[in-house]
């Protein structure tokens, strides 16, 4: 017991954070793997009309039209087989909720205005701006904020894709293409930095349906591994950080379709 406070009050002034890690080639190719896998299984269930998760269960469909928000681990993709992240860890998170009274053009309409995201997504986004825009493609800007325990700034860009299933159905994919985070108000090189987040991907699926709109938030994010004497400290932060997100997306985003 001794020996944790002496470790512990360590932490507090050293911020184990600040150990330098890498992302390393061999880091980043079994995310992309791991990315590659899942959307492999998000085409198949498109193609076999698997939208939502909630479709085959609806003891669940029910809880979330009355209210709940459900948020669980999301599924490995290859048929459950664990995918070695040397030096990484991947976070996967679904997230479902209802929104009753909404339609798909007013989610539509919120999920654009990327100037709004730091009202709609605060406190976690305190900057936002489109950059370009074609078609249904975007390519946008958000600085996030986080602070539990540990204070991290972040300048994120990300390429989205908007998509119609059908009349009554979409599908938004994300993909990051930079992160890079912030010290003493400069850059610190990507990939070169605490590990707090490398990479981050969210697809969303909307269906509406029994008088509102269905939405479902699958959340994939490649963070640092932490060395085994700071991981019983930092690895339930890094672990509970993607988790807290999606709630505050999840709230957020409902706030403002049902605000709009």
């Amino acid at each position: 017991m001794q020996r944790r406070r002496i470790v512990f009050a360590a932490f507090l002034f050293t911020d184990p954070l600040t150990y330098a890690a890498k992302l390393t080639p061999q880091t980043a190719a079994a995310f992309d793997r791991y990315i590659e896998l899942n959307e492999i299984r998000i085409k198949v269930d498109l193609s076999a009309g698997r939208f939502l998760r909630l479709a085959g269960q609806p003891d669940w469909k029910a809880k979330v039209r009355g209210g709940q928000v459900r948020i669980e681990p999301g599924a490995m993709p290859d048929n459950g087989k664990k995918i070695d992240v040397p030096d990484g860890m991947i976070q996967h998170w679904v997230g479902t909720m209802f929104m009753a009274g909404a339609a798909i053009p007013q989610v539509t309409s919120v999920l654009q205005d990327y100037a709004n995201y730091k009202s709609i997504y605060k406190p976690e986004v305190i900057d936002s701006k489109q950059i370009s825009h074609r078609g249904d493609e975007y390519d946008v800007f958000l600085r996030l904020y986080k602070k539990h325990v540990l204070t991290v700034l972040l300048n994120t860009n990300y390429h989205v894709r908007f998509a119609m299933f059908d009349p009554h159905r979409m599908y938004v994919i994300s993909h990051s293409t930079r992160i890079a985070e912030m010290k003493d108000g400069a850059e610190l090189p990507v990939g070169d930095d605490t590990g707090f987040l490398w990479r981050l991907n969210t697809y969303w699926r909307f269906e509406q349906a029994d008088g509102g709109v269905y939405a479902e938030c699958e959340a994939i994010s490649l963070s640092r591994d932490v060395p085994a004497i700071l991981g019983w400290m930092i690895k339930g932060l890094l672990e509970k950080f993607p988790k807290e997100s999606m709630l505050n997306t999840l709230r957020g985003t409902k706030a403002a379709v049902l605000g709009h």
